[in-house]
């Protein structure tokens, strides 16, 4: 019979054997304690345990004279994860037929604010939300969000002096690819208003304008117009004072 360091072929294998199992036993007690701990075999962070819901309560606004669009939503808790807070949120903000125009990472906040030039006026866009947490997990995308921009704000307001009560009041007209339905005009004396009327697009080429009388000389007015496409998209006025002789 074989020996092995005086040792018979059949005990090498019996104690061979033992240290197998002995070997196995001490692994399998250190995976139950690694995965209680939360680090290996899939129950650790960053193997899809650390969930939360998507989120949601996504709003979109007009701040600053309506030159920023500002984005919010609620705060996401994350469950058995080291930090239950989300370490940052990403934000999609995406055409009506979903293309991809702006993707924005790394937001430690549930606030993001974009200049509203970014964006083409009165369009229909959409936009979404996930939360990350501080090993990478992520939240599924919250559900859409519409937002339509505002109509372009009238440029080169002027005001001529038709006669010591009246006065023509005209502005550079917007593209009709804007999809316009009609300007609003106000002419206001101190708070009273004393004059307001539904301008229609103009026909002519560059501008837009329209007769105002019944002014007082010498007295200081407002003016102010702005471009409306819908009951819900009305863009921002544009304003000047003026005074007839």
């Amino acid at each position: 019979m074989v020996k092995f360091a005086n040792l018979s072929y059949s005990a090498f294998m019996n104690r061979g054997l033992v240290l197998g199992v002995s070997l196995l036993g001490i692994g399998s007690l250190l995976a139950t304690g690694l995965r209680y701990s939360g680090v290996a075999f899939g129950y650790g962070y960053g193997y899809g345990t650390c969930t939360a819901d998507r989120p949601n309560g996504l709003t979109a606004e007009y701040v600053n004279n309506d030159k920023r669009i500002e984005f919010n939503w609620n705060a996401v808790e994350f469950s058995d994860c080291d930090d239950t807070t989300a370490a940052s949120y990403r934000l999609q903000v995406r055409k009506s037929d979903a293309t991809l125009l702006q993707d924005y990472s790394d937001i430690t906040s549930t606030t993001k604010k974009i200049s509203a030039s970014s964006l083409l006026t009165n369009h229909a866009y959409k936009f979404r939300v996930r939360g990350i947490a501080v090993d990478d997990e992520n939240t599924e995308w919250s559900l859409y969000k519409s937002l339509r921009t505002l109509p372009k704000k009238p440029a080169k307001l002027k005001v001529t002096q038709f006669s010591s009560t009246s006065a023509y009041i005209s502005w550079r007209n917007i593209v009709r690819s804007n999809k316009l339905r009609y300007y609003q005009l106000v002419v206001k004396r101190g708070d009273k208003v004393v004059y307001s009327k539904r301008v229609k697009l103009g026909l002519r080429k560059n501008r837009t304008g329209t007769l105002v009388e019944n002014l007082r000389p010498d007295v200081r007015y407002r003016v102010k117009v702005r471009a409306v496409a819908r009951k819900t998209s009305k863009g921002s006025y544009a304003k000047r004072y003026f005074t007839l002789e």
